[in-house]
């Protein structure tokens, strides 16, 4: 299997529900314990399947950059809400 690009949409009982990049409508849904570290919600990662372990690297830059661009849209809309 091929590492392919996802971002974490959240954590629900013990599973990571991940939202394949960029489109972001196909899930994977993985057990936080067959994984190999910890992400966080909003976290964009590349994960690869070997033996039956999800193999994550999360993209840093990446994951600050759209943290970055959701900071802007919603400081943009409270200024527009005043």
């Amino acid at each position: 299997m091929s590492s392919t690009k996802y971002t974490l949409d959240r954590i629900e009982d013990g599973y990571a529900v991940f939202l394949k990049y960029p489109e972001e409508e196909e899930q994977l849904i993985i057990l936080q314990s067959a994984m190999n570290k910890p992400v966080q919600v909003g976290d964009r990662v590349l994960i690869e399947e070997i033996d039956d372990i999800y193999q994550i690297e999360i993209l840093k830059e990446e994951t600050e950059h759209k943290k970055a661009e959701i900071q802007s849209l919603m400081d943009r809309l409270r200024r527009k809400n005043q």
